[in-house]
């Protein structure tokens, strides 16, 4: 019988094929970026948009030349938010597609189970899509490099939000995970400088679209407020079961840019107006900022049937690629992973466009950028 990693060489394989390249990087004299995200299961959409974001930008650069003479190829396989699958890609990525570097992962448990392979490999781990406490931890991670402001700096913004409408019955929704679980300590702690506490907090498995226990336990506590710290198709389910048990009761659905929000608008529709989302970037479409009126340029300039449309995750993705792009033509001539982790160090309060990262080689972070939204009529975003 042939083996489960037989099969999953073979689609790296194609996916370079596809894309016009070969099994090795170094077989061409395109720079590949190995990417593992989830483009099946409850975060698909949030992998999709990401991915889409950043292809994008690549897909610029490459038509104006590529960067030191070189096209860029994203090589995407899908982990369905896995771990054991993430690891697996990653794997495959390094060794078979010969990445230069690792780009977009996404969210807790993946980006948590391949970084570890990626620092043993010495291979640049770029915008990840996630924001946990450990990783923006000083001395920085040698080969990782953040674009998004933490989770931590988001809830903070958040709970500032909470306190300036006076709510003080909050409860929280989380995953069954190791997130779920550093989310309700961060919240607890920020809480009881408030001088509050979570009133209760209900959970549910990822990817499992069952959010009932939590929806029963919660509806009875009658709270102002839900910290949602669930995402993506678990988000929705759980918004539109909790508003029909509790007959529409007027609660403030609270959330981290994590959760989807643009889902929400297309999933929800009408049950999703008021919720508050916390943004790590600039608005996609109110054009305030340079690097959103990039991005809609770029947009503008697809051809042929396409389903891209401006989102706040699709510009993170994006603003990730900018930042990718720029450290690869730092890198130089002579590009190899440690002289792409030198380029990027020296990217010191880089502009990308009314939009700024800041790396040096002890801090890793990239950016602090925080905003409130609010989905307002029609699907609007409010800031």
């Amino acid at each position: 019988m042939l083996s489960s990693r037989f099969f999953r060489s073979l689609v790296v394989c194609l996916a370079l094929i596809m894309l016009g390249g070969s099994a090795s990087a170094a077989e061409g004299n395109d720079i590949v970026l190995g990417q593992s995200a989830p483009l099946t299961g409850s975060f698909s959409e949030l992998g999709i948009a990401y991915r889409d974001g950043a292809q994008l930008y690549f897909n610029k650069i490459n038509t104006a030349g590529g960067v030191n003479g070189r096209r860029i190829k994203l090589v995407t396989i899908d982990d369905g938010y896995n771990a054991k699958r993430a690891q697996d890609n990653t794997n495959e990525l390094i060794d078979r597609a010969q990445a230069t570097a690792l780009f977009g992962y996404m969210f807790t448990n993946t980006v948590f189970a391949s970084l570890p392979i990626a620092s043993k490999a010495g291979i640049p781990f770029v915008a990840p899509y996630a924001g946990n406490d450990e990783l923006y931890t000083q001395p920085a991670n040698p080969v990782l490099f953040m674009t998004r402001a933490s989770y931590a700096t988001e809830l903070a913004t958040l709970l500032r939000h909470i306190q300036a409408m006076g709510l003080k019955r909050v409860a929280l929704m989380r995953y069954e995970s190791v997130g779920g679980v550093a989310l309700q300590k961060d919240l607890e702690e920020k809480m009881k400088v408030m001088g509050l506490e979570p009133i209760g907090v209900a959970t549910m498995k990822l990817n499992s679209l069952k959010p009932e226990e939590g929806v029963a336990k919660l509806s009875k506590l009658q709270p102002a407020a839900i910290v949602l710290g669930v995402s993506g198709g678990d988000a929705v389910a759980f918004v539109k079961q909790f508003k029909d048990a509790s007959n529409n009761l007027p609660v403030q659905f609270l959330a981290r840019s994590l959760i989807g929000g643009h889902q929400l608008v297309t999933d929800l529709g009408r049950a999703g107006r008021g919720i508050v989302i916390s943004q790590a970037a600039p608005s996609p479409s109110n054009g305030k900022t340079r690097i959103s009126r990039e991005y809609q340029a770029a947009l503008k300039e697809v051809k042929g049937p396409s389903k891209l449309t401006a989102s706040y995750i699709g510009l993170e993705g994006f603003i990730a690629a900018k930042v990718m792009v720029e450290g690869l033509r730092r890198a130089g001539t002579n590009l190899n992973r440690k002289a792409l982790v030198t380029a990027l160090e020296s990217m010191r309060d880089f502009d990308l466009g009314d939009f700024t990262v800041d790396y040096n080689a002890n801090s890793h972070a990239g950016s602090k950028f925080v905003t409130v939204t609010v989905i307002g009529i029609n699907g609007h975003f409010l800031e």
